[in-house]
């Protein structure tokens, strides 16, 4: 039971404090409700119908006494009621038309004045009372107007509080939409710092708490940009400091006699140099570039034109004119890498895209052998250069070009992975279409 509950409830913080503020303002309004109709009936009713009744027996009393005629109409004028005289010695009905409370009050109210026969009649706007005279040989028909008994007062009291119940709620709602902006701008930002979006810096508002935690993530994005700035620095003056060495390195084993050992060792060199370039490159890459907008088509279409030749077919499928963020020279790279590992081992590769609910999807298929199951966890993992998981790319033999592309991939907020399903090699991106949270 409260598993099922806890389903219905709203997911969003806006609906569930709306909720909370909904909730006990019914609750109140119906107790209010029903309280006051129930008092309203039992109290004022009551008192509305003994008033009805007394002026309909002191007329039928002044009838009896036979006043003078004109004194009666004066009289029946000031109170607004009706009497006619029905030549009857007997009732022919007892009791009451309709079963409802109000008319039970009234009804109660004859039987305390010491009527034991009546009849209580209703039609649209009009109120009848049969009563026997004093002389038992008539039968006085007293016509009031329904209204007399049916007050505006329980609409007027409901219809209020409604009223002002719904402007309280509009207020709060003013009050906790400002309270909410605030949240979803934190969301915002903290979404788009995890994808390294350069976001502006938002001023701390709202709530007390809310401010507290505004000031928690700005100094903790503060301080997190500053460690990766000291790590990439580190990295790249490391990177960039090796380059002095392996030249000479490389300057020395050329011109060494021709053996296998130097040959070998000139092979590593190369490796190690390209390795520095590749890690230098991606740190500028990743540090430098902003986000644009860019049609995903074009993009693919311009990006396997550097790929795609007469031994390596690339087809692309997919929606016309649909736009994402990207950072364009990280992204090109990472899908370039992929490409280039399925030239190396195929002679086709399919691409396509689509949409669904913010986030495309982008599958790379190509039919070459594939990537051994034994190594897939690793597939993307630094330095893997084993030639069953493809993570080399043209011109980088290092065992970096799919790490490249993944960390690349992450920065735009997507993931990558491959898809052991199909044969070939698969790897399929999912990418946010919108920056903002």
């Amino acid at each position: 039971m409260l598993v099922s509950v806890k389903k219905m409830l709203p997911k969003s913080i806006f609906l569930r404090f709306l909720l909370i503020m909904i909730t006990p303002v019914i609750a109140s309004q119906l107790v209010v409700s029903i309280i006051f109709s129930e008092k309203y009936t039992q109290v004022i009713l009551g008192i509305i119908s003994r008033q009805m009744v007394g002026e309909a027996i002191a007329v039928t009393k002044l009838l009896d006494m036979g006043c003078d005629d004109r004194y009666m109409e004066a009289i029946k004028e000031s109170m607004k009621i009706k009497i006619d005289i029905i030549n009857n010695k007997k009732l022919e009905k007892i009791g009451i038309s309709k079963s409802h409370k109000a008319y039970r009050i009234l009804r109660r109210a004859l039987v305390k004045r010491g009527y034991s026969e009546y009849y209580i009649d209703t039609f649209d706007d009009s109120m009848e009372i049969y009563v026997p005279s004093n002389n038992d040989s008539d039968i006085y028909k007293i016509s009031f107007s329904r209204k007399n008994l049916y007050m505006k007062i329980i609409p007027i009291v409901l219809g209020s509080g409604i009223v002002s119940a719904l402007l309280l709620v509009s207020i709060a709602l003013i009050f906790l939409k400002n309270q909410i902006r605030p949240i979803k701008k934190l969301a915002k930002a903290a979404t788009e710092f995890g994808r390294g979006i350069n976001t502006e810096e938002y001023k701390p508002e709202g709530a007390y708490e809310i401010r507290v935690a505004w000031k928690a993530f700005c100094k903790m994005k503060k301080q997190v940009n500053e460690l990766m700035d000291r790590r990439l620095k580190t990295l790249a003056g490391i990177s960039h400091d090796l380059r002095t060495p392996l030249t000479k390195m490389k300057l020395q084993l050329s011109l060494m006699p021709k053996t296998a050992e130097t040959e070998w060792l000139m092979s590593d060199v190369d490796m190690m140099i390209k390795m520095t370039e590749s890690f230098a490159i991606h740190v500028a890459e990743q540090n430098n570039e902003i986000f644009t907008m860019r049609d995903l088509r074009s993009f693919l279409t311009e990006l396997s034109g550097d790929y795609s030749s007469d031994s390596f077919k690339i087809c692309i499928y997919g929606d016309t004119n649909l736009e994402i963020p990207i950072k364009y020279i990280s992204l090109k790279r990472a899908f370039g890498n992929i490409m280039a590992n399925a030239k190396k081992y195929a002679d086709s590769m399919n691409i396509t895209f689509m949409r669904d609910a913010g986030i495309v999807t982008i599958t790379f298929a190509d039919n070459g052998p594939g990537i051994d199951m034994d190594i897939v966890k690793d597939v993307f993992s630094p330095f893997v250069r084993q030639n069953s998981a493809r993570t080399h790319c043209d011109g980088f033999g290092v065992g970096l070009g799919l790490s490249i592309a993944q960390d690349a991939i992450i920065a735009h907020g997507g993931t990558i992975r491959v898809d052991e399903t199909q044969s070939g090699g698969v790897f399929v991106v999912s990418i946010p279409i919108k920056t903002e949270a």
